[in-house]
């Protein structure tokens, strides 16, 4: 089988621009907002450390927003800094408590009703993009709440925190339904990338649950059985376990010039 490699920081460096200094102690919101909008595009072009730096300059002069903190997180998730932004993330949830501001997080969720106050758009490949403003000062959106919790379980992926992460991702999923399909791929993904095929069979068979129109839960699902396959003694050829053959040919059906077809098309004429 080729070897694939999936993430979700994967991203075209369209450009090479540093993003110039700015103090924002005396800036508007649509100029935050703008700041804001400068670093999602950075993390987008997989320059992370650009995207980080100004995020950061905004949360030292307004360390109560919300917004700013998820682009930062999700910056420094880039960077694989995954404490920072796990910080960051369950700052813009509310859930932490390392102190009593932050305890407060639902005070801090935006502090402008400003129409122009943008949400947090999901820059890396496999996120779905927000386009819900957040600017009442006491909602917490589906969107966001669905990228806080699917970053989270992101992070516990790579920290080898299994139950962490599928926790996370089952809230993320309760949290903006409409996505649940979304958040679970996501989840089979990075547990496939971490070599863990018992949690990703469980991500994927969540993902089809969810949405069963989705194809590449079904190539995840197969991917997953096919380490339990053995050779046919009479054939020499593989034996697929139950549920594998059947997986690899409903991804097929659904995308059949797929990324992946060529390797579902491959194990299905090696199987007995």
């Amino acid at each position: 089988m080729r070897h694939f490699q999936f993430t979700s920081l994967v991203f075209a460096l369209l450009l090479n621009v540093a993003v110039a200094p700015v103090a924002f102690g005396e800036k508007s919101m649509k100029e935050i907002n703008a700041a804001v909008v400068t670093a999602r595009q950075a993390t987008k072009e997989g320059r992370y450390a650009d995207a980080e730096s100004l995020m950061l300059q905004v949360v030292a002069e307004q360390p109560k927003l919300v917004i700013p903190r998820v682009e930062l997180g999700l910056a420094q998730l880039g960077l694989k800094k995954y404490s920072d932004a796990e910080n960051e993330f369950k700052f813009a949830l509310g859930i932490d408590t390392a102190s009593n501001e932050r305890a407060e997080g639902d005070k801090f969720f935006q502090q402008t009703a400003d129409p122009t106050a943008v949400a947090p758009t999901a820059t890396r490949t496999n996120r779905n993009s927000l386009t819900r403003e957040v600017n009442d000062g006491q909602s917490k959106p589906p969107e966001l709440l669905g990228t806080c919790y699917a970053s989270l379980g992101e992070i516990y992926i790579h920290q080898g925190k299994v139950a962490e992460a599928q926790k996370a991702f089952d809230i993320a999923a309760r949290s903006n339904p409409t996505q649940a399909g979304v958040y679970f791929e996501n989840e089979a993904i990075f547990f496939f990338q971490a070599g863990n095929a018992e949690a990703q069979l469980a991500a994927a068979d969540k993902a089809i649950a969810a949405d069963p129109k989705r194809p590449a839960p079904y190539y995840f699902k197969g991917q997953g059985l096919t380490g339990k396959a053995t050779i046919d003694s009479k054939t020499q050829k593989l034996a697929l376990p139950p549920g594998c053959a059947d997986a690899y040919r409903k991804y097929l059906e659904l995308a059949p010039s797929g990324p992946y077809s060529a390797d579902a098309k491959g194990i299905l004429a090696g199987a007995a």
